[in-house]
């Protein structure tokens, strides 16, 4: 019997997400607390954790040109499916947001202080009543729904004792985790063949032209030649910016998220597919670099947390990018180990202001540090340990940016709250 079981750790980790997951969570949850009474709306009142509100801000709206909290709640009470899960948004139109502006439906969004976990709670009023819906701990995990005073379901107990959060990562190593990625049998990474085709889906929808359109220009400088030619990186840059664009500009496709983000999944795997194609490397070994990829960065934000004041998908997901490279080039889980700890040194401080067509930027430069901190581990160069943010042990660099997110950027977290309301 395998020692950790990781297969069982990304079946749970790895779920497909229309638009934003914070999006897709309060849409979720006032779907479901919609359901749960019917009737004509009359009232939306969403209460949630700092994280969720700050994440969801700024955030597009699949399938309209809206943004944010207040209409996502609305959108998902008005015409959401809450059985698709984080896809519950599917089919939603500008169309119906005019619909909404029509109905001048109130919505409240307030933030519970004292909740620092993932929490959403929904109160929905109607002509039949109010129907009540919680999100705890993951981003789709319904804990309580009720009608008026009739509890119509309560979890015995949250996801987070059944699924992720209770893998002890205690023992873990990367080299843990790089063993499996090598030596687990193929047919155990379907979720990752999956991952790979919905983002690579995802990235050749955002080429034609989303968000930011970071590729396009990268494109148009490069045909004037004042960019090098189509090595690499370019072509990590064209996808996992295209598949960023097209996520965060709220273009109606799924990503495939891990650890609730889709951001994360999307940076974990493009610079890695992106590598591997490039090179020439089989289905299978980019299947097992994406794998590696994405134990990574779950192991990353089991010490960081799912939603922090850091920027995951750049130091959860693009520190598994910088392993799944090594990878690919050759390298073991010395080398692996030693990339992550580059992408801690040169990128630990970027902010997580929320989610918003700016994450392609971040995304464009977790790609290049990734494939900078790959190259320099392949060489031989390793920063010294116990180096600022850098531990004795990749494990240990992990543990201090988890300190560091945890103990240091919470006030920092509070301050882009305020600053977002100030200036709503």
């Amino acid at each position: 019997m395998a020692k950790f079981d990781f297969t069982a750790l990304l079946k749970n980790e790895i779920r497909p997400a229309l638009g934003c997951t914070e999006v897709g969570a309060v849409a979720l949850a006032a779907a479901r607390a919609y359901a749960a009474v019917g009737g004509t709306l009359l009232h939306i009142k969403m209460t949630m954790n700092g994280g969720m509100y700050k994440n969801a801000f700024s955030c597009a709206i699949p399938g309209t040109a809206e943004y944010g909290c207040d209409l996502a709640a609305a959108l998902g009470a008005y015409a959401g499916n809450w059985e698709l899960g984080l896809e519950v948004l599917e089919g939603v139109t500008d169309e119906h947001v005019a619909q909404l502006r029509a109905m001048e439906l109130p919505v409240e969004t307030g933030i519970d202080k004292e909740k620092e976990n993932i929490y959403i709670e929904a109160e929905v009023t109607t002509t039949k009543g109010v129907g009540l819906a919680r999100i705890e701990d993951f981003h789709a995990n319904i804990t309580y729904v009720a009608k008026d005073d009739e509890v119509l379901f309560e979890a015995e107990k949250t996801e987070a004792e059944e699924t992720g959060e209770s893998f002890d990562f205690t023992d873990v190593t990367i080299a843990d985790l790089f063993d499996y990625a090598k030596e687990t049998p193929i047919e155990n990474l379907d979720c990752i063949k999956g991952l790979i085709q919905m983002n690579c889906d995802l990235a050749a929808e955002g080429e034609k032209g989303a968000g930011l359109k970071i590729w396009k220009t990268l494109s148009a400088f490069q045909q004037k030649g004042e960019l090098g030619g189509k090595d690499v990186i370019y072509d990590a840059q064209r996808m996992t910016c295209s598949a960023m664009d097209a996520r965060m500009g709220g273009m109606p496709y799924p990503a495939m998220s891990i650890v609730g983000s889709g951001s994360h999944a999307i940076v974990c795997s493009m610079p890695v597919v992106a590598y591997g194609r490039h090179m020439g490397k089989s289905e299978e070994e980019i299947i097992r670099a994406v794998t590696l990829s994405g134990l990574v960065t779950i192991y990353s934000k089991h010490y960081t947390g799912r939603l922090s004041a850091l920027c995951g998908c750049v130091l959860g997901g693009g520190s598994g990018a910088a392993s799944g490279i090594v990878m690919l080039m050759g390298g073991g889980a010395r080398e692996a180990c030693a990339a992550m700890d580059h992408m801690a040194a040169n990128l630990t401080g970027m902010i997580c202001d929320g989610g918003s067509p700016g994450c392609s930027l971040k995304a464009s430069a977790g790609v290049y540090s990734a494939y900078l901190s790959a190259m320099l581990a392949m060489e031989g160069i390793e920063i010294p340990h116990n180096f600022g943010v850098v531990g004795s042990s990749a494990e240990q660099t992990e543990k201090n940016l988890g300190r560091i997110s945890d103990e240091g950027m919470l006030p920092m977290d509070a301050t882009i709250i305020d600053v977002m309301q100030q200036g709503k």
